[in-house]
């Protein structure tokens, strides 16, 4: 929800500027020829006259505004995915942080770095991080013995970088295929 909200607030705020341009331009046309100028807004205004609040319509609309307006509060109110993992610090007042695709990217050099690793996939969650490494060797014995090696050079980077909370940390080898 909150990539759409900059393009949404920009929507917003021309669609009002464009609707007050309307009404300052009907307030002085009426002013100066008694008649709507742009929007025939007389339609409106007798219905607006002959309609009560307790009618079906405005029943009808008041409900449908409520409720988007209710889905919108709730869609705001949800917690935004972290998106940041926050570092241990000396001091109170620094905030420094990784992010998971910075993190995602550091746990994938370390990864293809340890001897016998030809790639790596690397997901990044909140409280765990999932690595999936292709041997550069055939045969599962292989891999299986990679296992060790790569989560110990993992484990050494997530903590050479200090992590408040540190994911739990996943790890997979898979042989390499033909």
């Amino acid at each position: 929800m909150r990539l759409l909200n900059r393009p949404l607030a920009f929507i917003l705020a021309a669609a009002l500027i464009a609707a007050s341009v309307v009404i300052i331009a009907e307030v002085i046309g009426f002013a100066a020829h008694r008649s709507p100028l742009l929007v025939h807004w007389t339609t409106w205004y007798h219905w607006a006259q002959n309609t009560r609040w307790d009618a079906f319509v405005v029943r009808v609309w008041s409900a449908v505004l409520i409720a988007v307006g209710m889905l919108i509060l709730l869609l705001e109110l949800k917690p935004r995915r972290v998106t940041r993992l926050p570092l241990r610090s000396g001091d109170d007042a620094t905030d420094a942080a990784v992010t998971r695709r910075g993190l995602a990217g550091m746990l994938r050099a370390a990864a293809t770095g340890v001897d016998g690793v030809s790639s790596a996939t690397v997901k990044v969650r909140r409280r765990r991080a999932s690595v999936t490494a292709a041997s550069a060797a055939r045969g599962r014995a292989t891999a299986t013995a990679l296992t060790e090696p790569l989560t110990q050079a993992l484990r050494s980077r997530l903590d050479s970088l200090g992590l408040r909370h540190p994911p739990r940390l996943k790890v997979h080898v898979i042989p390499r295929s033909r």
